[in-house]
């Protein structure tokens, strides 16, 4: 719709083809291009490399790095950007990532206890004596998810003429004050809604019960769901706050020194991430490469 209100200099229209089919086709080929994009994120996560959705995503981002590189040397040596600004941008940067490999390493050990007959059943393969909880349990969901709702009515108004809505447009563009507080909301919301669904605190108190398992001084069943569940929303407040933060803040000051989109939170938070997790399963494959090999042995 807003390709169909441009025109050129000589007063002729963006879309050269009837506006209806135009429509058509671009809503189906986009539409077609989304579902392509899902199927093949769905074969990378069976294949067992990694979240296919996100690996998709990080490829897009990685993508983008170098032009971005490449417009801050030349503006330092246009003269348009200062060394020093460059500087504390890395500086930045380093921190953030710091940050981030710093947390999402973190988790909670909730201690787990078994009975004595469980033990002597097991004697022979590793009982888990904690329940590790991540401070951060929604990933990179939140951010993804505020950004394209964001986007989403940022998108819509600029195709319209009306002074309230581009007055509204222009409220929510990337980089305003508006735009980082409803971000800021919008993540810590995504952050409780998304780690919600994704810990399963009943399916864990239910597995405990029938492994033999029970926390120290909680009882088995609904207590102990009612335990993981209480200790789940301490770790998700924090891990809430952080990627708001990781989302907002390095973005408002990497912009304000005129570096481009590619240097924010966001984006260095997405490669982080993922960049994590695909390091984890390729040791998770590894390993189990390494006790099928023994079990072939008969090691």
């Amino acid at each position: 719709m807003g390709l169909q209100s441009m025109t050129g200099k000589s007063g002729a229209s963006a879309v050269m083809i009837d506006p209806t089919v135009f429509t058509i086709l671009a809503t189906f080929s986009m539409l077609t291009g989304t579902m392509l994009l899902m199927w093949i994120g769905e074969q990378i996560t069976q294949k067992g490399i990694g979240n296919g959705i996100s690996l998709i995503i990080f490829a897009g981002i990685v993508s983008g790095l170098p032009s971005g590189i490449g417009n801050t040397i030349r503006a330092v040596n246009a003269g348009e950007m200062n060394f020093l600004i460059v500087l504390a941008i890395l500086a930045i940067m380093l921190i953030t990532i710091l940050v981030i490999i710093y947390v999402e390493l973190g988790e909670r050990r909730v201690p787990i206890s078994y009975s004595r007959k469980t033990i002597m059943q097991n004697q022979t393969k590793r009982v888990m004596n904690y329940i590790p909880i991540k401070v951060n349990l929604a990933g990179v969901i939140p951010p993804i998810f505020a950004s394209a709702i964001l986007m989403f009515p940022l998108t819509m108004l600029q195709s319209s003429s009306s002074p309230i809505a581009r007055a509204i447009s222009d409220s929510l563009a990337p980089g305003g004050l508006t735009f980082n507080v409803v971000t800021f909301l919008l993540v810590m919301f995504f952050a409780f809604f998304y780690a919600s669904i994704a810990f399963k605190a009943k399916d864990i108190a239910d597995n405990l019960k029938r492994q033999g398992g029970f926390i120290p001084g909680v009882r088995p069943g609904d207590h102990t769901k009612d335990f993981l569940n209480e200790v789940a929303s301490r770790l998700t407040s924090s891990g809430a706050i952080y990627l708001a933060i990781i989302s907002t803040v390095p973005f408002l000051l990497i912009s304000s020194m005129g570096a481009s989109f590619y240097f924010g939170g966001v984006a260095v938070l997405i490669i982080v991430q993922v960049a994590l997790d695909t390091m984890r399963k390729i040791e998770a494959q590894r390993t189990m490469n390494q006790y099928d090999t023994l079990g072939n042995v008969g090691l």
